[in-house]
Order: C-alpha cells, then structure tokens, then sequence
C-alpha cells in the first residue's frame, strides 16, 4: 500500500537525526540488540537501584561543584524514600531479581537501603579532598553540558552530555578535564574494562566534538573516568582513571562510529554471543 505524502512528511519528522555514545555502545556490545533498542523500540526501561543510586549521586556531586558543599541528610533521604517508593528492599523485588538471575546465568546478591547509604556517605565525604588532590585550584568549566555536533563524515549530529568539565591552571596555561562520573563496585574496574574501547570511546568523542564546540586546542583536553566505588572506607571510594585521547586512539573511536552508522544504515544486524549475560532479551521471544 503505498503511503501518502503527508503521511511520508510526518515519518521523516520522526527520523531521529542524531547519535549518542549509549547507541553506538549498545551496537558494539551487540548489534541485534541495538536493532531491537533503537530501530524495533522495544522497551525494556526497568527502575532499579543501581539506575536511581547514579542519578543521586550525579546530582549531589553536580551540587557539589556548583556550591561547594554537600548535604549528606538530603542525600540519605532521597535513598530512603526511592528504595521505599519502588519497593527495592521488599521480597517481591528480591525474588524478581533472584529469578531474573537464575534466567540470565547469574547470582543476584541484594544490598539494603542502609549499605547504599553507606557507600553514599563514604564516596561523598572524600570526594572534595580527591579534586583538589588530582585537579590543583581546579574551578568549575560546566556541569552537564550538552553536545550536538556535527558529525564530518555524516548527515546526524552527535548528542552527549558531558558530567563535568573543570578548568586546570598548570605552568604551560589552563587545561581541560572532560570528567565523567561511574559509580561502580567495591573493586573498581579491571585493567581490561579501562582500556576497552567501548568504554574509553565515550570520552574520547566528547572531546573530540567538545573541542569542536568550543574551539579549543585538543592537547589542552584532557580526559578522565572517575570512580565513585561502593565501599564504606572513603578512603578508597574515589579512583581517577585517565584515559588516552590521542591520535590514534581519537583515530579508532571516530572509525567506530563511522563503523556503527554504515552498518545500521546498512541494515546489519549481528548477534554478539559473548554479551547475553545480563542482556535483558536473553532467552526471550526477541533472542532465542
């Protein structure tokens, strides 16, 4: 059946004209999940701790450099009425999760609203000593800036928001930090995770493109992740992971971008085997 123009107008409305960084993750973990994220739009959004411990953390350490100070009773509030509204300490979550588990082929360990709050606590009250330790007479650039660049090689844009960028004064003139926070386990990441492209990528191309925006010099960028661990000792909650922006790494991250638009316009789409653990679809209807 053939569709009217004005219909066809409003399809092409509803192209999305743009990429972020989560997208072209998502295709290099697996690109059959890609496709039922991004061009099946199957839903999956799933409230969880770990989603709503981030979004409170970022938003106390966002207070943190825009005013100085952070109010730890605030932030034990927050926790305590989100684990309370969406039941996350309630048996019916935990066996949810322990069958989701058992389905995925892993273990599911719960942690009380007491034990985020402590981990909460502990990254928060070192944070402040650990910018001044790593970033000296660091002031604050942004905080959750928006990109949407132009991308060279192609007709969409690239949409990021960049957590934080702080402003360094050295002997050779100020420089740029491109920071994003990751709250993560006890143990931090494994060397092989820091140096995986699908994670180091993110920076990377937000400097690339902030550098654009802002028109200034790459080599007075330079990037970092920076831990906030789930641990009750504070002084081991903060870790700062520096990550190479060079030219040949710049090199790579722009080519698996360019990699991802090619092949999803192409309309290829690979399962990855080695990424169904965790993967919400695996063992459904969608991934068999």
């Amino acid at each position: 059946m053939k569709v009217s123009n004005m219909s066809e107008d409003k399809l092409n409305k509803k192209v999305k004209n743009y990429v972020s960084f989560s997208e072209i993750k998502q295709w290099k973990d697996c690109g059959w999940r890609h496709k039922l994220l991004y061009v099946d739009k199957i839903g999956t959004f799933e409230d969880s701790p770990h989603l709503h411990y981030g979004t409170i953390i970022h938003d106390a350490v966002e207070n943190l450099l825009k005013n100085g100070t952070v109010d730890l009773n605030i932030v034990k509030e927050k926790i305590e009425k989100t684990w309370d509204d969406f039941g996350f300490d309630s048996n019916d979550f935990i066996i949810l999760q322990e069958n989701k588990a058992t389905l995925q082929g892993w273990k599911y360990k719960h942690n009380s609203s007491s034990e985020w709050i402590d981990w909460s606590n502990a990254c928060l009250e070192r944070l402040p000593n650990f910018l001044e330790e790593n970033f000296p007479g660091y002031s604050l650039f942004n905080a959750e800036e928006q990109l949407f660049e132009d991308i060279e090689f192609n007709h969409k844009k690239f949409k990021g928001f960049i957590d934080c960028i702080l402003k360094v004064p050295t002997s050779k003139g100020d420089k740029y930090w491109i920071i994003d926070w990751k709250t993560s386990s006890g143990r931090g990441w494994s060397r092989s995770k820091q140096q995986d492209i699908s994670f180091t990528s993110q920076l990377v191309l937000y400097k690339h493109f902030w550098s654009k925006k802002h028109n200034i010099p790459l080599n007075k960028i330079n990037c970092g992740f920076v831990l906030l661990k789930k641990v009750k000792k504070s002084e081991k909650t903060c870790q700062l992971i520096k990550v190479p922006t060079g030219p040949k790494t710049m090199e790579r991250s722009l080519k698996l971008m360019s990699s991802m638009l090619k092949t999803v316009e192409q309309q290829r789409y690979l399962k990855n085997r080695n990424s169904c653990m965790f993967c919400e679809f695996y063992n459904t209807m969608h991934c068999l």
